[in-house]
């Protein structure tokens, strides 16, 4: 496998940090930098990519760049080297236009935190051939991820629930909710991290960029940050920088203390006097993603609600515990949803029940049954699916 990075301190660490983070995920100290260089070379020339026959790109989520790097990389690679990108959120329409040969392009976009989401969104693209997504399909069995074949739509399936979620988190902020209430709401519901971290982990620029793509493909989906705005323009990008958030001493531990530039940034905001409560919080958090998802099942941009619950566990941390969003929804039932959400009615749009949730509460449905799900088995069953994937072939990437 060869890393190519124009970074020459990236280039350099590269090693080192594959080592502790093998060390971190099996528990022991067994792999050194010597051994990860057996298996892992590194180069600062985008030529070592045609030694590959599958590549993926992961530059910073811009158009302009990622259009750039693939019109380099096509004439270097062989006709039949699979191109994919780690892409977040930009469409494959606007990607395809960067290669003479479109059908070899594909998506294998992965996620935080790396090593334990085993998870690979595989996007297909109007233009991508059957046999590239097999290639991406095998890849992602190789390396022990389960690829979920989605749609080329902006935030294909885990984004487009995230963004809103962690966008919501940035608001709750601005209405004087502090940092650490706001992150034990989602760790007592039982998230992996708390959406604060988990902004600091993806790159607050990463997420505006992510944010701005997906603000313009819907008008219904609402996940503007005037926050993330002025902590990116600060240059407070998150662990990349050892400050968003949180503050960082190193790229592999956990935050060392509160950012103390944050609160001076949310002093420019009057804060609404919203009664909060552990509860609401949660249910702020969550609203987001739920409507968001319904709205999903509605255009048809994916299969089934199982479709939805088995990206959002095991691309997204959300707990297994609660067997996936909209298998937890049906335990609440969409009468109780929409009662719920009127309580919310100070949020205007951001907490409109959608058509279907509505249908949903009045003719008294879940989303697990044939009419809107396509299948009953439950999100559980999905996940179960997730960890018993079976072992793919070897591929060099």
């Amino acid at each position: 496998m060869w890393i190519v990075d124009q970074d020459d301190r990236a280039v350099a660490a590269a090693p080192q940090r594959i080592a502790r983070r093998l060390d971190t995920l099996s528990g022991e100290t067994q792999a050194s930098a010597a051994d990860v260089q057996q298996l892992v070379r590194t180069s600062r020339d985008l030529a070592a990519a045609a030694r590959c026959d599958f590549v993926i790109e992961s530059v910073v989520e811009k158009l302009a760049v990622k259009q750039q790097l693939l019109a380099q990389l096509e004439p270097l690679v062989a006709p039949g080297t699979i191109v994919a990108s780690n892409t977040s959120t930009i469409s494959w329409a606007h990607l395809a236009t960067s290669l003479h040969d479109p059908g070899r392009l594909c998506g294998c976009h992965f996620f935080l935190p790396l090593g334990q989401a085993a998870m690979m969104e595989t996007i297909r693209g109007e233009r991508t051939r059957d046999d590239t997504i097999v290639a991406a399909i095998g890849f992602a069995n190789a390396i022990g991820h389960l690829p979920l074949v989605v749609a080329d739509a902006p935030g294909f399936v885990v984004n487009r629930l995230l963004v809103p979620y962690l966008a919501e988190a940035m608001h709750l902020l601005t209405e004087g909710v502090s940092v650490d209430v706001v992150e034990r709401a989602a760790e007592d519901f039982g998230m992996a991290m708390g959406p604060l971290r988990l902004l600091d982990e993806i790159g607050l620029d990463t997420a505006l960029e992510c944010a701005w793509t997906m603000s313009g493909s819907s008008a219904s989906l609402v996940v503007r940050s005037p926050l993330l705005v002025a902590m990116v323009k600060a240059k407070h990008l998150g662990r990349k920088t050892q400050a968003g958030f949180f503050l960082y001493d190193g790229q592999d531990q956990g935050p060392s203390a509160l950012n103390p530039h944050l609160a001076k940034t949310l002093a420019r905001w009057p804060h609404p006097s919203q009664p909060h409560t552990a509860e609401t919080i949660t249910w702020r958090l969550l609203t987001p993603m739920l409507l968001e998802a319904t709205r999903m099942l509605q255009r048809g941009s994916v299969r089934d609600a199982g479709q939805i619950d088995l990206a959002i566990l095991c691309g997204f941390g959300f707990p297994e515990s609660r067997g996936g969003l909209l298998y937890w929804a049906d335990q609440l039932g969409a009468a109780r949803i929409v009662q719920l959400l009127g309580t919310l009615d100070y949020l205007g749009a951001r907490a409109q029940p959608t058509p279907l949730l509505l249908e949903m509460a009045q003719q008294d449905r879940r989303f697990f049954e044939p009419a809107i799900a396509g299948r009953s088995n439950g999100s559980k069953e999905l996940a179960d699916l997730g960890r018993n994937r079976p072992a793919g072939e070897q591929r060099e990437s």
